[in-house]
């Protein structure tokens, strides 16, 4: 193992850290439960040092901020209470009117990759921050007029930009960093965040279901993001909610409710609920021990699921919609999974196959930010994050 410390006290935002960490490098980790303001942490795989790449230059999209309306058509327009009827006139509105925001998601995340995987330098730095500068000072996706598929869109938004923003603040260098242009960022993320819980806070139990999850997921994101307890208690409150919801079986009945969509959507709950509980041990918050007894067979439903979708039309009833399903983005939970917790039976064939595992939503190129255990040494703590190098050669 090679690790490198910094004396600079300027570069208190940079972290670097060897794949094989067995040195505490300092005390005072948060308790099991607790959140203390300062030292919420990320994954290990987020602090790793940007590459280095020899000249070329960065071609940054820059995104106009979305400042209309978030009130939106929902694909599923005309459906019945399964949801499950895709409308393709409705689909293509909402791609039309989501378009800008896809966009914003898909350049900020590709960004971080460019720059921390890619090695592209300042300039992709740059383009990350900049995109996200500009989306906070025009205060977008913070209307007031917006209906229930614009708060999906705009919780999904808050996801993607904050891990994109976190990752920056973990492996780029403090000069590199404008504290002005962060704070106003960070601002954005902490009104994006009052959004999104105060829509999805008390919410009558039979409408709570996988976008709460990802409601929780974003929220916590940009509690890290933004080191507020607040939000982080708030998030790991609907992650509760969300074990509580799953049955002596081990199914979501919300997700089997969608009839022919109830794999696709066991599948789609997945994916926050994964990262949710891993960015909770990351913290020291072992979820995954306190909720074992549905958690994992839920896991392990999804898994013999997504080998076998008959073996949940047997308990819906319905031929199962698969279009889509067997994707990297859509799998791409398994990483963060296998990482933290070791193999379950099925994860590393669907890994094997699909690798690179990349969803914007969790955070970019998760096989390249999980190949290394995302958990900090016991007692280990980056207080505050960004102090320690992830040298070369491993």
């Amino acid at each position: 193992m090679q690790i490198q410390r910094h004396t600079d006290r300027r570069q208190w935002r940079r972290l670097l850290l060897s794949t094989a960490v067995s040195t505490v490098f300092f005390t005072g980790a948060v308790s099991a439960g607790q959140c203390l303001n300062g030292e919420l942490r990320a994954p290990v795989g987020y602090y790793q040092g940007p590459a280095e790449k020899d000249g070329g230059d960065y071609d940054c999209e820059r995104v106009e901020p979305h400042e209309g309306s978030l009130s939106l058509t929902s694909k599923y327009r005309g459906s019945d209470n399964a949801r499950n009827e895709l409308n393709k006139d409705a689909y293509e509105e909402y791609k039309q009117a989501t378009r800008n925001v896809r966009r914003f998601e898909k350049v900020v995340v590709a960004a971080a990759d460019d720059y921390q995987i890619d090695g592209d330098g300042p300039a992709a730095l740059d383009c990350v921050m900049d995109n996200l500068d500009a989306w906070a000072q025009a205060d977008a996706l913070l209307t007031d007029d917006i209906n229930h598929v614009g708060q999906a869109v705009r919780k999904w938004a808050l996801a993607a930009s904050a891990n994109a923003y976190t990752r920056m603040l973990a492996s780029a260098p403090a000069e590199a960093l404008d504290l002005r242009r962060t704070g106003r960022i960070e601002t954005w993320f902490r009104k994006l965040s009052d959004g999104v819980r105060g829509y999805y806070t008390d919410r009558e139990p039979r409408k709570v279901n996988n976008h709460d999850y990802w409601a929780a997921w974003a929220v916590q994101s940009s509690a890290v993001a933004t080191q507020d307890c607040g939000d982080w208690n708030w998030s790991m409150a609907k992650f509760d909610e969300a074990m509580g919801q799953i049955n002596r079986d081990g199914y979501l009945p919300k997700e089997l409710s969608r009839e022919t969509r109830a794999l696709e959507y066991m599948n789609y709950a997945m994916q926050p609920l994964t990262m949710i509980a891993v960015l909770a041990e990351v913290n020291g918050v072992s979820v995954y021990d306190r909720y074992s007894d549905v958690f994992a067979p839920m896991v392990r439903n999804v898994i013999s699921g997504l080998e076998d979708p008959q073996r949940i039309r047997a308990i819906t009833g319905h031929e199962q919609e698969v279009d889509g399903l067997y994707e990297a983005w859509s799998l791409a939970w398994m990483e963060p999974w296998q990482a933290t917790w070791g193999a379950m039976e099925g994860i590393p064939e669907f890994l094997d196959e699909l690798r690179p595992m990349k969803s914007t939503r969790l955070g970019g190129d998760i096989s390249y930010l999980y190949r290394i255990n995302p958990l900090w040494p016991e007692g280990s703590q980056p207080n505050p994050p960004s102090n320690i190098w992830l040298t070369k050669g491993w």
